[in-house]
């Protein structure tokens, strides 16, 4: 049973397309299966925010913002938004659009605005827009693994446009959907150029006109109080605190998903989203004057489609996914890489053709999902503050969704989510079996003080620090002692940094990165010497970046 059930009144009418039943009365014999569905995933917290037109908001809360002091969550408990920064991100881009700042629009190109923009690739440097980088249609590398361990940003934010220069296309350019958090790295440069600050917009044209008082750009000051902890998932599906996300204001990956809220207010502001849609297609895309939020048309409708093929509709907008109900739910979250060959259950299955629109947000430490269908003024907001061996959040999601739609035909979530934490348990089992099919035996490496050595990436802004201690190798991302890890020989002059998941929790990372990501590959000069040191990073590039060794 949920830990906390509030009510809050609004106005009285239901919708006359709802269930009469009132929301307490239909969603509270679902507490049940949410508290098997956070044991199963070993979250810590949870949180659950409903709204439906004209009806008292529901909130239901289940575990603990603070394990250790037994401290329950509300739905005032602060958590790690992750992704859902990205609809303010791009709310944010349509006031600058609105208000005529800048001259800028969707269609203007990055190195317009920034003109130190200069990736490699024609299309990436000349055509890319503000549109693209919004609807993650460029085709670029991802870059993920600035997010190192305790959630580090290992990539300094005085470096983010070497780094974004860095990228090369992995997709063909507004050829198909490909998730990337760097676009909206790019998108919040554009507004500190035009604007002054991603975050400042944040603050005075977003959460101070909805009334979100407890949304922050990064981490919330220390005394604020009810603030979650974060943890980590181990094995045994008990939580390890980590720390909190460190994206945020003047850091690379804060308006990709720096955003720290609680469920009270993102009901107000996914609610205000919902009235705007309504308001706005039915007067003709006409914004009203008194709510802060602009261009709702622009930023909900398709700009590329995403999980194809499909007969219904499926694509991404800014910063929300477009599905047309029944359909698949959780595309950009950890679910679908969970799942049998990858395939996420219809959801709503029976229900008449609607359109939802929702999101998810992940980082080491939190765990998030919302949705909103405008046509029934429906909002769901789930929050956690656990990475744990599933995406807690979306299974959530879609068993109250289903609920709300009185879905003749449901999923066993149940059944969904003990599958999808099965498949995290075998990671580190998979991958060591993969590992040792490639496996040379029989080589030798050299001696191991010919690795070391500080070894730099072609612009500078990225090093590894190579080091013997008591006879063993290691290696430390920007020399820093939380991202040290001891380097087991694997063949020739190949290492390994992988170590079995509960340890990677426990540090503070993702644990889900194939093969290629734990290797790193020393090559000599034509003397034999150890002078390049290569790690393949990004998965879609098995070449991997080349960092080159101190004389």
């Amino acid at each position: 049973m949920a830990d906390s059930v509030i009510e809050k009144p609004t106005s009285p009418a239901a919708h006359p397309l709802l269930s009469p039943k009132p929301l307490a009365d239909l969603l509270q014999p679902l507490n049940p299966q949410i508290t098997e569905l956070v044991k199963i995933a070993g979250t810590a917290g949870l949180s659950l925010g409903v709204y439906r037109h004209g009806e008292p908001t529901y909130y239901a809360n289940f575990g603990f913002r603070d394990v250790a002091a037994k401290l329950p969550v509300t739905e005032q408990t602060i958590f790690a938004g992750c992704s859902l920064t990205k609809l303010f991100t791009a709310f944010s881009m349509a006031r600058i659009i609105d208000d005529e700042v800048g001259n800028v629009t969707w269609g203007t190109r990055i190195k317009d605005v920034l003109p130190d923009f200069s990736p490699a690739d024609f299309n990436l440097r000349e055509q890319m827009t503000i549109a693209d980088v919004l609807s993650h249609r460029t085709g670029m590398s991802l870059g993920d693994f600035y997010l190192g361990s305790e959630n580090n940003i290992v990539v300094a934010h005085e470096d983010s446009i070497k780094f974004l220069n860095d990228q090369v296309p992995i997709n063909p350019f507004r050829g198909q959907m490909q998730y990337n958090n760097l676009g909206y790295e790019i998108a919040g440069l554009v507004i500190d150029k035009v604007s002054g600050s991603w975050a400042d917009m944040f603050r005075q044209k977003l959460f101070q006109p909805l009334g979100m008082q407890r949304t922050f750009t990064g981490r919330p000051p220390q005394h604020i109080e009810n603030v979650a902890k974060a943890y980590n998932t181990l094995d045994d599906c008990t939580p390890v605190e980590i720390p909190l996300v460190k994206a945020g204001e003047g850091v690379i990956g804060g308006s990709s998903g720096g955003m720290f809220t609680c469920v009270e207010d993102l009901l107000k502001a996914y609610t205000e989203i919902v009235n705007m849609i309504n308001n706005q297609f039915r007067f003709s895309g006409a914004a009203t004057k008194e709510s802060p939020l602009r261009r709702v048309a622009d930023i909900i409708s398709a700009k590329i489609p995403m999980n194809q093929p499909t007969m219904l509709e499926s694509s991404y907008a800014f910063g929300l996914v477009r599905v047309e109900l029944p359909g698949a739910l959780g595309q950009v979250g950890l679910n679908p890489g969970l799942m049998p060959d990858g395939k996420m259950p219809i959801a709503a299955k029976g229900t008449p053709s609607r359109l939802i629109l929702y999101h998810q947000g992940s980082l080491p430490g939190a765990l998030s999902a919302i949705a909103m269908i405008p046509e029934l003024e429906v909002v769901v907001v789930v929050m956690t503050n656990s990475l744990s061996l599933n995406d807690c959040s979306d299974w959530v999601l879609q068993l109250v969704l289903e609920q709300l739609l009185d879905s003749p035909q449901r999923n066993d979530y149940i059944a969904a989510a003990q599958t999808s934490a099965d498949q995290t348990l075998q990671w580190y089992g998979n991958t060591v079996s993969s590992l040792d099919d490639e496996r040379k035996n029989g080589t030798a490496p050299k001696a191991l003080e010919a690795y070391v050595g500080t070894y730099w990436n072609k612009q500078r802004y990225l090093k590894v620090d190579v080091t013997i201690n008591d006879g063993r190798l290691y290696w430390a991302l920007q020399g820093l002692d939380s991202e040290k890890f001891e380097l087991d020989h694997f063949d020739g002059d190949v290492f390994l940094w992988l170590r079995p998941r509960n340890y990677m929790a426990q540090r503070g990372r993702w644990v889900d990165n194939p093969p290629i990501f734990w290797k790193i590959r020393f090559n000599t000069n034509k003397e034999g010497i150890v002078t390049v040191l290569n790690w393949a990073h990004d998965p879609n590039i098995p070449s991997g970046e080349d960092f080159y060794k101190d004389a």
